[in-house]
């Protein structure tokens, strides 16, 4: 059985929803249960082509350019989080993915719409997030932390293609 560790970075503005997104996919709930940690781990059992795979996967959340600039690039895979209430996190996370391209390790950029249980206030909805996804070539996915509605199958998508590029650089390599 493979064993890997995979870093995840949830990237955006403050009040997207990083946090609450965190703590529905390591939890099963949309509050952080006990001290605000750095790190956020989940251990996950996946199946690829008869091959079956743990992973540790360490969210981490990044609040600031700062941080960005430091931890991103080493991240296995990037969530860029946008809140549905706000067009400026939308913008915000349009200037941040073209960034995430000039990255060494080239790790796999997805865009994230909160907060969707708040669609009759939403300022953004399906098409504005298209429009992005189509310009800067990322898929993008409409959740809700507070429901969980969502989240399970993008978490299902997200797993899938970081096991097919974990099998595809493990093939090169032998």
């Amino acid at each position: 059985m493979d064993r890997v560790t995979w870093k995840i970075s949830v990237a955006g503005m403050n009040d997207t929803g990083k946090t609450s997104l965190i703590s529905r996919i390591v939890y099963g709930s949309d509050g952080s249960s006990g001290p605000v940690k750095a790190l956020f781990r989940k251990r996950v059992t996946l199946t690829y082509k008869n091959n079956k795979l743990v992973a540790d996967l360490l969210f981490q959340e990044i609040n600031n350019d700062t941080d960005a600039e430091k931890m991103l690039p080493s991240s296995n895979l990037i969530m860029v989080v946008a809140d549905i209430m706000s067009r400026v996190g939308l913008e915000y996370a349009s200037d941040i993915i073209p960034y995430t391209k000039n990255f060494e390790k080239k790790p796999p950029v997805v865009l994230v719409g909160t907060k969707t249980d708040l669609r009759y206030e939403a300022e953004l909805w399906t098409e504005d997030f298209e429009k992005v996804s189509r310009k800067l070539d990322v898929p993008f996915f409409l959740v809700s932390s507070r429901t969980g509605d969502k989240v399970a199958e993008m978490m299902d998508q997200i797993l899938g293609l970081m096991l097919e590029r974990f099998y595809a650089k493990k093939q090169v390599s032998q």
